[in-house]
């Protein structure tokens, strides 16, 4: 959330994501962003909308973003953001796979739960460089459908994630630039996560992307901006865990559009796709 705001130029973007192909069901994420900076009053504002579909589970959101911006210097700021909105939680029961079917009474129709939730996050910057961390799901809240409610009382809690990331952008020549990055994603009880990356970015374009996400996946990302108001993005995982011999991969697409391109302030560093 504290990246609101933090370009000079404002963006609506949509992301499609199909992941693991080759499995029935496998998960599938849309989602669609708008960042709108208010240079004026050092604010960003935005709002963010998802829906993740993974076999009988459907996970829906809405939410609105704040983020302020403070000069630690010439070159380098400081943002502090929290967006702040509800999650629907669905299961449908009849796409359960069950091993008896006597059982199939428990699982008819929809089971649906409505929570709110909310992150913070904050992020030093500067026209090449960025550094923050972000923490999701504040609330802890539990999903309260009757299928949850008869497992463990400590389960179907939203569990809170940590996500650490930094990265530089270097100068390789007049054309061409380099912005290696990393993220770190930490959800208990599960192993953290870590995402190494290098970006390639020619004239401020076109732009292609190598990322390494540790025991998991090798990803390649490309994509184009025309005259400064069109983006496409797109990403391909070749899956290396243990799955691998079951997926082709997942593939992600990405449209953005900026306006307001008359809006001044420092250029993002932090990568757009």
């Amino acid at each position: 959330p504290a990246m609101a705001g933090r370009n000079d130029y404002s963006l609506i973007q949509s992301n499609v994501r199909y992941q693991w192909l080759g499995f029935n069901d496998a998960p599938r994420t849309f989602t669609v962003s708008v960042n709108l900076p208010y240079k004026p009053d050092k604010v960003g504002l935005g709002g963010y909308m998802y829906t993740d579909i993974a076999g009988p589970l459907i996970r829906s959101g809405a939410s609105m973003v704040y983020a302020y911006h403070v000069e630690l210097g010439e070159e380098l700021r400081l943002s502090m953001g929290m967006f702040g909105g509800f999650m629907q939680y669905r299961i449908d029961g009849q796409n359960i796979v069950l091993a008896d079917e006597d059982e199939r009474y428990l699982f008819e129709g929809f089971e649906t739960a409505l929570v709110p939730d909310a992150s913070f996050g904050v992020n030093v910057y500067s026209d090449r460089g960025f550094a923050g961390f972000s923490f999701n799901h504040l609330f802890h809240n539990r999903l309260n459908t009757k299928l949850l409610s008869s497992t463990s009382p400590s389960f179907g809690y939203l569990k809170n994630h940590l996500f650490v990331t930094a990265g530089y952008r270097f100068e390789m020549t007049s054309d061409l630039e380099m912005e290696p990055s990393l993220l770190l994603k930490v959800v208990n009880p599960l192993p953290a996560q870590l995402d190494i990356s290098a970006r390639f970015i020619y004239q401020g374009e076109v732009w292609l992307g190598l990322q390494y996400r540790l025991n998991d996946a090798f990803v390649v990302t490309a994509g184009y901006e025309y005259k400064e108001r069109i983006q496409l993005g797109y990403s391909y995982d070749f899956t290396m865990s243990n799955i691998k011999h079951y997926s082709t991969g997942s593939h992600e697409v990405m449209l953005g559009y900026r306006f307001n391109n008359q809006l001044k302030g420092p250029t993002g560093s932090a990568p757009i796709y």
